[in-house]
């Protein structure tokens, strides 16, 4: 008996390691390896904070879902369904749908970068326009046919597979170099160093680190694997989930940190540094292990980043059918879909029509494109559209990245990032207000401490973004420390009047008077 609970404890964590392998993408290994090698071990602070972040969220949004058995995206739709409406779907999702899109297509030509990057650090690779589009094709082929064919079942175990492999390889690297230590204890204090001639600014570095850590469009893909879940075994699989990119994030920037020149004289950053620095100390077999692992890790993000668009849109697009109404398998998704449950954690689960804990139990750490999304009533996002939805998103990463040179993919990278980090605090303003919304968490609310955390990480993030476009728009006008402030005063004012003119401050200060140190499990 205990062999098989270990071993289910073992799918559990490999099953939410796909959050992992979303996050460790090659945006991280470049933005990380990027921060090391241009600010050395400064912003290891930005990486903890991350971390932190994407824990609270993404715990916050499994919550949600077992405990309402809808997830963020049906939430939004069901608080908002009286509000403006666009063609009989509310406006804000129609906001969260756009964002998702946008955002994931940009993570997706921050992919396709990354993969040719990882295919040119392979010794002997061509280096040629016609060989480069050549690449791009190829890799566009491979995602769609595994889109298109269903054949993403065992999707999330063998991430988590290159996930730890990638762990392995860059740990062996920081074993052997000579780590300042005193920097590296400096790093974990928050700090915005001066910016190096060739670099890129430190504010868009940092809010990247975030952005590519800590990923609004988890919560939407979190939110899906949480169905039919138990709590605890979900908060754990989270918490190793997010520890274990943290780890990685972490070994790639120190990696990243040798090729940091003090005098700020280096060129700008490129992944073939990092593909040196491996190089001087693995020789060419490293490096070709790290080609191959960049590589798995590129495809795997090609994968779940248009899959985590294309579900977030059915989720806030098509009505939740219950599993009387279901007649035929017309829509895909890669995880199972419990119609009718409210939450397995629910204390009115069995007197609410949840489906059997023994069909449960049996799909519990399968992912599956084959369960039905529609249904004979309610409005349903058509297939054709959700497989659209992956497809345009690989034909634009495919065309873009096939124009563009070394230096652009950089570029490229860095833009997602960036602009996916400025996009988080909406996302998570969306949680927050849905988590404390008593019809979908009734039965179990939202404590008072969990509130602070969340509200805590909105507010930062509120003023990690502002900074970001303060400082896009003043440029050099300003001194840093104005910058600061500036930025400080817009976050601090958007969550007031959110708190204010909705009836989120309401409820916050109710889960304090209420319920505030009840145990969330």
């Amino acid at each position: 008996m205990k062999l098989v609970n270990i071993w289910n404890e073992l799918t559990s964590m490999l099953y939410w390691t796909m959050l992992a392998a979303c996050t460790v993408g090659p945006g991280t290994v470049v933005t990380c390896a990027r921060a090391g090698a241009e600010y050395d071990l400064s912003l290891i602070w930005a990486l903890v904070f991350a971390s932190v972040l994407a824990y609270t969220l993404q715990e916050g949004t499994a919550r949600l879902t077992i405990v309402s058995g809808k997830s963020l995206g049906q939430c939004l739709r069901v608080k908002y369904r009286h509000g403006a409406k666009i063609y009989d779907t509310a406006v804000i999702c129609w906001l969260v749908g756009v964002s998702v899109f946008i955002g994931n297509t940009l993570y997706e030509c921050n992919n396709w970068a990354g993969g040719i990057d990882a295919i040119l650090a392979i010794p002997g690779s061509s280096t040629s326009i016609g060989w480069k589009v050549g690449y791009c094709l190829l890799y566009a082929a491979v995602v769609i046919t595994l889109l298109v064919a269903d054949k993403t079942e065992m999707l999330g175990i063998f991430l988590g597979i290159v996930m730890m492999a990638m762990v392995a390889l860059f740990l062996c690297v920081v074993v052997y170099m000579d780590i300042n230590l005193p920097n590296l204890g400096r790093g974990f204090l928050p700090n915005i160093p001066a910016k190096a001639a060739s670099a890129a600014e430190p504010t868009d570095i940092i809010i990247s680190l975030v952005g590519t850590t800590s990923i609004g469009f988890n919560l939407f893909l979190g939110g899906s694997m949480a169905k039919g879940k138990s709590l605890r075994p979900a908060q754990r699989g989270i918490g190793f989930s997010t520890a274990s990119a943290f780890v990685v994030s972490v070994l790639i920037l120190i990696v990243g940190s040798g090729n940091y020149d003090e005098n700020g004289s280096a060129d700008k950053f490129r992944i073939a540094d990092l593909a040196n620095k491996i190089e001087e100390l693995y020789s060419t077999a490293g490096v070709v292990i790290f080609g191959i692992g960049f590589i798995a890790a590129a495809l795997s993000s090609m994968l779940t980043v248009p899959l985590g668009a294309a579900l977030t849109a059915d989720s806030v697009f098509s009505d939740e059918v219950d599993e009387a109404d279901k007649s035929t398998a017309d829509l895909q998704s890669p995880f199972p879909r419990n119609h009718g449950v409210k939450g397995v954690d629910n204390p009115n689960f069995q007197m609410e029509g949840g489906v059997k804990m023994q069909d449960m139990r049996d799909r519990e750490n399968k992912i599956s494109m084959n369960d039905t999304l529609d249904g004979t009533s309610g409005q349903k996002m058509p297939r054709w559209v959700y497989i659209s939805i992956m497809v345009v998103m690989v034909c634009v990463a495919t065309i873009v990245n096939s124009c563009i040179g070394t230096d652009e993919r950089t570029t490229v990278i860095l833009i997602a990032q960036v602009f996916n980090g400025v996009l988080l605090p909406f996302f998570s303003l969306c949680l927050l207000l849905c988590i404390n919304d008593a019809q979908f968490m009734g039965s179990r609310p939202q404590t008072g401490w969990a509130n602070v955390f969340l509200l805590v990480s909105v507010t930062i993030t509120l003023f990690l973004a502002s900074n970001v476009i303060i400082q896009k728009i003043v440029k050099d006008q300003l001194e840093v420390a104005y910058k600061l402030i500036i930025a400080a005063c817009c976050g601090l004012g958007i969550i007031t009047s959110i708190l204010t003119f909705t009836t989120l401050g309401k409820d916050i200060l109710t889960s304090f008077r209420n319920h505030c140190w009840t145990a969330l499990s």
